[in-house]
């Protein structure tokens, strides 16, 4: 419980329980996995006086601090800028937000000095120093500590890691998706599942400041059946798949207004046809036009129309059709619409 570890006092992102049981791992000769999805340094940086943040020009995000080169980052578009040392707004001090993979690594330098520890994240990998050489490296040389995103969640098959630790299991819990319990639940009993591939037992250690929720409970006992059983009628209430399926129409441009009338006038068609008798027996459900997850990507505004609905050859040649009326209309100049089936995002 990383509360618990606020109110101790530990304001790093490595618990005590956790970090005992890498000097234990480490006493044995043993190996350890750490898992956290967010590269760089800070979520993000604010100012301690004025409350201040760092946006990307481009996107409504923002910013990620990246220590290795000193820069403010989008993980979106990739905008890059120098960390300046005082607060534009009012000259104030600035503060560290969030952690990811290079704080951690920092982090665990600091506690666990002289050890060795291999970061495997976007930041590291590249065509040279590829992921498959990485892993080796960790292999052959016996590295301690292997410190990654998703990259060390799936697949790798190390006899002598018997420790996992997930140091934010809560990250992917509370986004804009339908599947976000579902990835939340697979990704940790994957990442857990690295440890005890060989003769020795393995054990996980899941960081949380929620450790009462159902999905990480039931995550951390890996009972697949139970998670399945509880998900399925928040499913079915919600009209998602399995049971109906979720198209989205995005519309994208530069001029916010024009998107957003664009998608009115999108959604008053699709009305109008689905009004027709040839539709009538089909549930269809509309939802939005809403803001997309991230509202602006590279100075492009996004806005979402959602059908809860079954993904019926009628509806696809309806969209299709709405879709090239839509290119044509002049009033849509500037104006960009594509359709998903089930997104993830």
């Amino acid at each position: 419980d990383m509360k618990r570890e606020l109110r101790r006092g530990n304001g790093t992102d490595i618990s005590e329980k956790q970090h005992e049981e890498l000097e234990e791992n480490i006493s044995r000769g043993e190996q350890s996995i750490l898992f956290i999805n967010r590269r760089g340094a800070n979520k993000l940086i604010s100012c301690g006086e004025c409350g201040y943040t760092y946006k990307c020009p481009r996107c409504s995000v923002s910013l990620t601090y990246h220590s290795a080169n000193r820069r403010l980052m989008c993980h979106y578009c990739g905008h890059s800028e120098p960390l300046p040392g005082r607060c534009p707004e009012c000259g104030g001090h600035l503060k560290q937000i969030g952690f990811g993979t290079q704080k951690v690594q920092e982090q665990l330098e600091q506690l666990l000095p002289g050890v060795g520890v291999l970061r495997m994240d976007a930041d590291t990998v590249s065509a040279v120093n590829t992921h498959e050489k990485l892993l080796a490296r960790f292999d052959k040389e016996h590295i301690p500590v292997l410190l990654g995103t998703q990259m060390v969640a799936k697949g790798l098959n190390f006899e002598n890691v018997t420790l996992v630790g997930v140091l934010d299991a809560d990250m992917s819990l509370y986004i804009g998706s339908y599947r976000a319990a579902e990835n939340t639940f697979g990704m940790i009993t994957q990442v857990i599942g690295r440890a005890g591939r060989g003769k020795a037992a393995g054990r996980a250690l899941i960081q949380t400041v929620t450790p009462k929720n159902r999905v990480i409970e039931l995550a951390a006992r890996q009972d697949y059946d139970t998670f399945y059983e509880e998900e399925l009628p928040l499913r079915r209430l919600r009209g998602c798949p399995p049971f109906f399926d979720l198209l989205t129409v995005t519309f994208y441009g530069r001029v916010e207004e024009q998107v957003w009338q664009a998608a009115q006038r999108f959604r008053a068609a699709l009305e109008a046809q689905l009004r027709a008798p040839c539709y009538r027996e089909q549930r269809v459900e509309l939802l939005g036009p809403a803001p997309a997850q991230v509202a602006r990507v590279n100075y492009n505004y996004r806005c979402r129309l959602t059908l809860s609905c079954r993904n019926t050859r009628e509806l696809r040649l309806l969209l299709s059709h709405l879709m090239r009326e839509f290119a044509k209309d002049k009033y849509n100049r500037g104006v960009g619409v594509f359709t998903d089936v089930n997104s993830n995002e």
